[in-house]
């Protein structure tokens, strides 16, 4: 197995942990990159880029880091779609389009993407995070999700050494380590029986006395699911750990799960509810956007009887 490349995002917790999504959806065979904040030429250069968007694209990441996007544009891109990017980066900080990129070998292939923005502290865009899909034969499956996961690991293993020496302050330390540490978990528990997977989240940061309520039908995460629903579980779980219902005796959370559906149409729906509690910030849009765009289900926040709300659907597939 190739040594993995460290990437280069110094004093970046939120790139960090778009970092972590990146190697999550390694296994959902969804491609991953990280650039710089720069939107004109030179830039934007390439920080960080996951295993499948080295298979999609043919790149090896230690010839994609440093190199802008633009690597990947050819006579049939359209102009005209890459300015409505620049344009919607610049004025909405938030883009989804398709065009036609180039492999390495010079094929050409039909490209999804998204673009989202990573803030520092200041709510300044420090990097961009794109969520990218060859969908040029809409359905196929992925492949080689062994070897992604592989390959997934090792670029952890790499990630964690970045952290080491650039997150200062502890409570970034301690953010960037939960997420690490659910991405892990669920690494440990894909096939698993989703219950673990939810109790492996909650549990660790419920207090004593809060009650936290969870069923729903014995459910085997196929690969792929469970990396991004640990991380959306996890963030779910820490925001409430600090100011929701698992921060005090008086807590009270309900995790409930549906199977719908058969054959290819069958999906999860998993709703989160707990008394009081505000929607998280953080990484969550990230990690609500992979749900949504990579994984192709969808995620809502909302109230009701005062307290949080969210709404998961996540296609299983057969």
């Amino acid at each position: 197995m190739a040594e993995a490349v460290l990437p280069d995002l110094p004093g970046s917790v939120g790139a960090l942990s778009a970092a972590l999504l990146g190697s999550a959806l390694d296994v959902a065979g969804l491609a991953v990159i990280i650039t710089d904040a720069a939107l004109d030429p030179p830039g934007p250069s390439i920080r960080y880029a996951n295993a499948h968007f080295e298979a999609i694209t043919g790149y090896p990441a230690a010839e994609l880091l440093g190199q802008t996007p633009r690597i990947l544009q050819g006579p049939g891109t359209d102009q005209a779609e890459l300015d409505r990017l620049r344009r919607d980066l610049r004025e909405r900080r938030h883009f989804i389009g398709a065009t036609l990129n180039y492999r390495r070998n010079g094929e050409a292939y039909r490209n999804q993407w998204v673009v989202l923005p990573i803030l520092g502290l200041d709510g300044a865009v420090t990097h961009w995070l794109s969520i990218q899909r060859d969908v040029t034969r809409e359905g196929q499956p992925h492949t080689g999700a062994e070897a992604l996961r592989q390959r997934t690991e090792a670029l952890l293993g790499s990630i964690r050494a970045i952290a080491a020496r650039t997150l200062t302050a502890p409570e970034e330390e301690r953010a960037f380590g939960g997420r690490l540490a659910a991405l892990g978990r669920a690494q440990r528990l894909a096939g698993a029986d989703l219950s673990a997977l939810v109790r492996g989240e909650v549990e660790p940061l419920r207090h004593p006395g809060a009650a936290a309520r969870t069923g729903g039908p014995p459910v085997s995460l196929p690969p792929g699911i469970a990396e991004p629903l640990a991380l959306a579980l996890h963030e779910l779980a820490a925001h409430s750990a600090r100011q929701g219902a698992l921060a005090s005796p008086e807590g009270d959370l309900s995790i409930t799960w549906a199977l719908e559906g058969e054959g290819p149409e069958r999906h999860l729906r998993l709703r989160w509810a707990e008394r009081g509690g505000t929607p998280p910030g953080g990484a969550w849009p990230m990690i609500e956007e992979a749900l949504v765009f990579a994984l192709g289900g969808h995620a809502r926040l909302g109230t009701e009887d005062g307290g949080l709300t969210c709404a998961i659907r996540l296609p299983l597939g057969g």
